[in-house]
């Protein structure tokens, strides 16, 4: 059978999924929400991504993985093939409604015409442009298309009004990683299979030898570089990369309290959100922000009364050995959050470097960072976004998402040498937390092994790579360009 074909009688096993999985999902909705119907007029609520909420989530994902495999064998191979070939369109709808705002011309009750949105938008738009964009965006979900020239929000397009970060996220991907993309096959061509972050697609689609980070960050561009902050809050906030998932995830950091207690430094942690969550989560440990001065200079300032006795903040390039820590018997952690995806193989291994050089056998690094599953151990959708987003660091940053053995790989690579020790990964979330020590010393908390939370995905993973794997997955984002983590 070719690798990922449906079986002829798979089509009634997929109804019935279907039909379970919607009960279930819909059920969830009724006893717990309150919500008698659902409908694009009356969408379902937005159920928070918590363990008590796992079964709706659960039943979300298998009935959108049937109901995608369902569409998939309904539409044969060809008709499967022609459908993918036409997915850019909808990004070049997107780039246009985005870039002269339509969205905000839009009534969030009540119509619009598209002569209207013209008037308003002015530019040069014509409404003959706007009527063709809307109606187009219409046709896969985006804004209601009324019949006699009219065009309403529905709920999907209201939030491109009411929630800017959102928005920002929207903007970010159609305007600049969408013509990023188109690049990568010139970028292959002209500088190979490149470590370098200037020599990225991005730096082609814009015409210069720069990384993207670089570029955020010149005066002129200070958009931009204020746009992607708002994008890393807006797919921050509420759902799979929510700090809450580093806080109550499954990881155990209660234990990193008892004994001599740890010292958590979190290695380009923006202005400190993280850490502030963990600080009122866990009041015995003590906490350090590192990030570029301007970054840490703003979460000093935000911090807390409370907690400030207990958070330092310091300016500190990662791509440079750790500063000492006033440490006795106490124990470290080097939290890097979003950190090493950002970064090829070549720069990630120069990153963890720089904290193995001190590390200690009672230290540890925690990176929160998502984990590229094995072909075939998650349903294709988050296989889909673990791999989307893989794409998103090749073509704006020639970096990578990875998987476990790639980790792994880097860990070996370094001196001194390094292991994977334990994988955790919050059920609803899509970020893992992966705890690497120093190799042959037992992955311990205070001299308590790490085995921990099967039910919330904890994996063992022996010097050799793996040999487990998470059936859980996680969650924020800065690395000194924005304000955000």
């Amino acid at each position: 059978m070719v690798a990922g074909r449906v079986e002829a009688d798979e089509f009634f096993e997929l109804l019935g999924t279907l039909n379970t999985s919607a009960l279930e999902w819909r059920n969830f909705i009724a006893k717990n929400q309150g919500q008698r119907t659902v409908s694009l007029k009356q969408p379902a609520p937005t159920v928070p991504l918590t363990p008590e909420n796992a079964p709706f989530h659960e039943s979300k994902s298998t009935l959108l993985e049937a109901a995608n495999q369902l569409i998939r064998l309904v539409r044969g191979p060809r008709e499967a093939l022609l459908a993918l070939s036409f997915e850019h369109c909808a990004t070049t709808s997107l780039q246009v409604a985005l870039k002269y705002k339509f969205a905000a011309h839009i009534p969030l009750h009540g119509t619009t015409t598209y002569a209207k949105i013209a008037q308003d938008v002015g530019q040069g738009v014509s409404t003959a442009l706007v009527e063709r964009i809307v109606q187009h965006c219409a046709s896969f979900g985006l804004f209601d298309a009324i019949p006699g020239g009219y065009v309403g929000h529905n709920d999907v397009s209201a939030l491109l009004v009411t929630d800017p970060d959102i928005e920002a996220w929207m903007y970010l991907n159609a305007t600049i990683a969408f013509p990023a993309g188109a690049n990568v096959p010139k970028a292959i061509e002209q500088y190979g299979y490149s470590m370098e972050a200037n020599e990225s697609a991005y730096g082609i689609s814009i015409g210069r030898k720069i990384s993207q980070f670089s570029h955020f960050r010149e005066p002129d561009n200070l958009k931009n570089h204020e746009m992607f902050a708002r994008a890393m809050r807006g797919i921050a906030k509420g759902g799979a990369y929510d700090i809450g998932h580093v806080i109550d995830g499954g990881y155990p950091w209660h234990l990193l309290q008892e004994g001599n207690g740890h010292l958590v430094v979190d290695v380009g942690g923006g202005p400190g959100h993280v850490i502030m969550g963990l600080a009122k989560k866990y009041p015995e440990l003590r906490f350090e922000v590192q990030d570029l001065p301007e970054t840490v200079e703003v979460g000093a300032q935000a911090c807390e009364e409370s907690l400030r006795p207990r958070i330092a903040f310091r300016a500190h390039d990662f791509m440079t050995p750790q500063p000492k820590h006033k440490v006795d018997q106490e124990g470290i952690v080097y939290f890097c959050r979003f950190i090493l995806h950002d970064w090829s193989d070549k720069y990630a291994r120069e990153i963890v470097q720089q904290l193995a050089y001190g590390l200690r056998e009672n230290d540890r690094i925690i990176l929160n960072d998502v984990v590229v599953p094995e072909p075939g151990q998650e349903l294709r959708e988050i296989e889909r976004r673990m791999h989307d987003r893989d794409l998103l660091m090749l073509m704006n940053l020639n970096g990578r998402e990875r998987t476990i053995s790639a980790f792994q790989e880097i860990c070996q690579s370094v001196t001194p040498k390094l292991t994977v020790a334990n994988v955790c990964r919050p059920k609803q979330g899509e970020l893992s937390l992966i705890e690497i020590t120093l190799d042959g010393a037992q992955a311990t908390v205070n001299g308590r092994g790490a085995t921990h939370v099967n039910g919330n995905g904890v994996a063992h993973v022996n010097g050799n790579g793996v040999n487990g794997h998470t059936n859980g997955y996680t969650n924020g984002h800065t690395n000194g360009v924005n304000g955000v983590h």
